[in-house]
């Protein structure tokens, strides 16, 4: 059975797919336990899903999913996790911010104390910043982790970071019940979990700012600010109990 899936959700990444996808299977391959590389393919309108497809050719780890088109990262990641062998799953960003190797890091943490999500975070102690964020986006990044611990998630310091861990035998049925597709997603997932008495944990790791990436920060930020309320007033009106798997993927 396999131990762990890698999931990469990937949107017009040609510059950056094949050295993100050989990292994660080079890691795959050098394991003591099964693993798999998933590559979710969002609908990209560049070369990313044949260079993958290529790469899959030579590395027997790696498969490829594909939407049709563009529904966001949040089903991306959700396809790929739904779609996952592993008993765990890691959603890793195709920048490589975080060192794929960082997972046995999440994995021991989350073994160790049972949990059945581990976060990535840049904001212990612990955490190694090798290379920063503009001053702008450190500032967008604190701001809102202030109001999505104020209104949602208090008590987690990074909720964006894009390096997580999911237990897959008690998150697909949270997965089965998200509905946002794009960069919210993370706190709409972590929210669910939460109000299922899912345990989540924070674990410090390794950062580098990767460069390359097409993300254009203001409207990013409104994005996540409207799933947020979003979100928080779906929690506290019992939205997702009520809807659990009946109409995920179809809201933005």
């Amino acid at each position: 059975m396999v131990h762990l899936s890698v999931i990469l959700p990937a949107y017009n990444e040609e510059k950056r797919i094949e050295k993100a996808v050989r990292s994660a299977a080079g890691f795959a391959a050098g394991l003591d336990f099964p693993a798999e590389v998933i590559v979710v393919d969002d609908g990209s309108r560049d070369e990313t899903a044949a260079i993958v497809e290529r790469v899959a050719d030579e590395e027997p780890l790696v498969r490829i999913v594909r939407h049709e088109a563009n529904r966001g990262k949040g089903m991306a990641v959700r396809t790929g996790v739904l779609a996952a062998d592993g008993a765990w799953a890691l959603f890793s960003d195709v920048d490589e911010a975080v060192p794929i190797g960082e997972a046995m890091a999440l994995l021991a943490a989350a073994t160790e104390q049972g949990a059945d999500v581990a976060i990535g975070t840049r904001y212990h102690r612990d955490s190694k910043i090798l290379r920063r964020q503009s001053w702008q986006r450190i500032l967008v990044s604190r701001l809102g982790n202030l109001l999505i611990r104020a209104l949602l998630l208090p008590g987690l310091k990074d909720t964006q970071c894009g390096f997580k861990l999911f237990r897959t035998s008690t998150m697909r049925s949270v997965f089965d019940r998200v509905t946002v597709r794009g960069f919210g997603f993370d706190v709409e997932v972590l929210a669910i979990a939460r109000s299922c008495g899912r345990t989540i944990i924070e674990v410090p790791v390794t950062w580098v700012h990767g460069e390359g990436s097409t993300l254009r920060l203001g409207p990013a930020a409104l994005d996540v600010l409207r799933d947020l309320l979003r979100t928080t007033w779906r929690i506290r009106t019992g939205f997702y109990t009520k809807h659990a798997g009946t109409d995920a993927g179809k809201h933005t």
